[in-house]
């Protein structure tokens, strides 16, 4: 059933275990991955590059239209079976199913802390994206985010707009979250409460009470405060866009899905797409689209593909000698959301959390029960949206969240610390138990850029988030840093032996009895990259010289060619991945708005009036 090698390959706790076969036969009864092809067509109606969080969507829907042909291009492969177990996503960063897309040296990153002062950022290489490698955590975002999306161009991109999509994405099986209205149920994406309560969630669920904090639904009227979480899980299981939505279309005669295909360029002739060129078994080939090239390669990717094909800044074409097919301000806009991590000592009667996850007994619960450690978010066990101005905040607009997480492994497989760090920070701690609290900036002022390195297609972009460029992003994770302090000494949490670290971060020693001052020394020297990167392919009115896409996502005087991924994002978002998934269902229906089947299966062009055979 399963490639037995394969599973125990990846870097997991499992590797040798012998109940690795057990726990895969457990899962047995939800497929995970697609059927794929490797016979590919000349033509089809619609090309998608890439199987990912977004065009695994469009994939599915325009599958409904019985008279349309689609092809799906992905570069990766078909996720392993193992990934479908929540608690052990960090384990998966360094391996094949990754990008680990590397960022330039930050300049602003100080101390020497971080190896080259480079970060890697997380994007899923595998059909379904980083669906299959993310942290599954189900957040959309604040109302006023797609609103403000809205007010600066984005027509049709409201949260009154998008709030259905967001609805008709999900299968939320708990009654708590969906009897406020603003939930799904029936969609391809479950959505559920993991099923394990560690001592720490339920000391942190009483300091919240205690420190007059309220909680809340995240995904509801009213974002601010602290987040029973929710995650894209079904029935102990990873709930990825995979699963939900190619899956259950994969037996269709008009889809096909293919791994390992890693696209070129879009081929552009007369300002029109026409297709695209990609390599696959060890040659290159093309495809052609007699209706769209859908591109959904995400946020490094996709604006990578767009210059390599002549679309983007002129200047930054002209010097690699790609002629310019439309001047556009491809790569710009980049956003992505970092924060910093605050450790605490945790009771040593209290397991470590990769001792919990390799315990027989836990191992069986999640075979018999798919409960417990296993279910985990790699150990996050809440979530807090707060803001910088205090609790209750005066607007109701969160500007950092706070992620609580056992362990030391979001450590090993996130960080990238010089090893005087690691040594300096957590050697005394490799065999305790501690936890951490995350401060991450929801809304950073600073801006990005995504650009070519080379002609060469296999060739990474230079990335360049440009971390700290805005002295006010620092300020906002501070404050959630301060947060973190306060939680990590309050009464309930010191019941279960919290307290900070008496490890100092090098270089910031004079500081220490300073949290303000230590806070913003260490920030520069240890930071993450949370890999919510977007926006480098922003979308808004089509007379906005900053925009790429207007809010139809066509690429501006390119006919035929759309962006559907992240990187059309114009604001980043108080949330995670899941508004990716709503630009997918959003842009299926733009897309369909242009698709008529006749009872005999031909299609009716409505753009112009045509009518030709499907031929599959």
């Amino acid at each position: 059933m399963y490639n037995l090698a394969a599973e125990h390959s990846y870097p997991t706790p499992f590797v040798g275990n012998p109940l690795l076969p057990l726990i895969l036969l457990s899962m047995a009864g939800q497929k995970h991955a697609p059927k794929t092809t490797t016979n590919i067509k000349d033509e089809y109606d619609y090309v998608i590059v890439g199987a990912g969080t977004a065009g695994s969507v469009v994939a599915s829907r325009l599958s409904e239209e019985e008279c349309a042909t689609i092809l799906v291009l992905e570069a990766g492969i078909s996720p392993p079976k193992i990934t479908d177990i929540p608690a052990i996503y960090t384990y998966f960063a360094p391996t094949e199913l990754n990008w680990q897309f590397k960022t330039t040296p930050q300049k602003h990153a100080s101390g020497g802390g971080i190896v080259e002062r480079s970060i890697t950022l997380n994007a899923g290489k595998a059909i379904g994206g980083s669906s299959i490698i993310n942290g599954l955590q189900n957040i959309r975002g604040h109302k006023k985010d797609f609103n403000k999306w809205s007010e600066q161009g984005a027509t049709g991109w409201s949260y009154e707009e998008v709030l259905p999509y967001f609805k008709k994405l999900e299968n939320n099986v708990d009654p708590e979250f969906v009897k406020n209205g603003y939930h799904g149920v029936g969609g391809p994406v479950t959505i559920s409460t993991p099923p394990y309560d560690p001592e720490l969630k339920l000391a942190i669920n009483k300091a919240t009470r205690e420190l007059g904090y309220n909680f809340t639904d995240a995904n509801g009227p009213i974002q601010t405060g602290f987040y029973p979480l929710q995650a894209t899980m079904k029935k102990g299981q990873r709930s990825s866009v995979a699963k939900g939505y190619l899956v259950p279309n994969d037996h269709k005669e008009n889809l096909d899905i293919v791994a390992k295909a890693y696209v070129r360029k879009i081929i552009i002739e007369n300002n029109k797409a026409q297709g695209v060129e990609f390599d696959f078994e060890g040659r290159t080939r093309q495809v052609r689209a007699t209706r769209e090239v859908i591109l959904s390669a995400g946020t490094i990717n996709s604006p990578k593909i767009l210059m390599l094909s002549g679309i983007g800044p002129k200047e930054e074409l002209e010097k690699f000698g790609i002629p310019v097919k439309a001047d556009l301000p491809v790569g710009k806009n980049m956003q992505e959301q970092w924060g910093v991590l605050s450790n605490f000592e945790l009771s040593p009667k209290i397991q470590e959390f990769s001792d919990k996850l390799v315990n027989s007994k836990n191992i069986w619960q999640y075979i018999t029960s798919k409960t417990g450690p296993l279910t985990s978010l790699s150990g996050v066990t809440n979530m807090g949206f707060l803001s910088k101005f205090g609790y209750p905040p005066p607007v109701e607009y969160p500007d950092y969240e706070l992620y609580f997480l056992e362990g030391i492994q979001y450590v090993v497989n996130q960080y990238h610390l010089h090893d005087k760090y690691h040594q300096a920070i957590y050697k005394p701690y490799e065999h305790k138990s501690f936890y951490m609290c995350l401060s991450q900036i929801l809304h950073p002022k600073g801006r990005g850029t995504v650009t070519l390195n080379s002609t060469d297609p296999y060739d990474p972009p230079i990335i360049d988030p440009d971390y700290f460029s805005h002295p006010d992003d620092i300020d906002t994770v501070v404050a959630g840093m301060k947060t973190c302090k306060e939680f990590g000494t309050s009464e309930p949490l010191k019941k279960i032996g919290s307290k900070p670290f008496s490890t100092v971060v090098p270089g910031c020693e004079k500081f220490v009895e300073d949290d303000d001052a230590y806070f913003r020394c260490i920030a520069p020297k240890v930071f993450i990259s949370c890999s919510h990167h977007l926006g480098t392919n922003k979308m808004g009115a089509e007379k906005d010289p900053t925009t790429v896409v207007d809010p139809k996502l066509r690429v501006k005087g390119i006919e035929h060619l759309r962006v559907v991924d992240a990187s059309i994002i114009p604001l980043i978002t108080s949330g995670n991945f899941v508004p990716t998934i709503m630009i997918g269902e959003k842009a299926s229906d733009m897309i369909k708005e242009n698709i008529q089947c006749d009872k005999n299966r031909w299609m009716i062009s409505r753009e112009t009036n045509s009518i030709y055979e499907v031929v599959n």
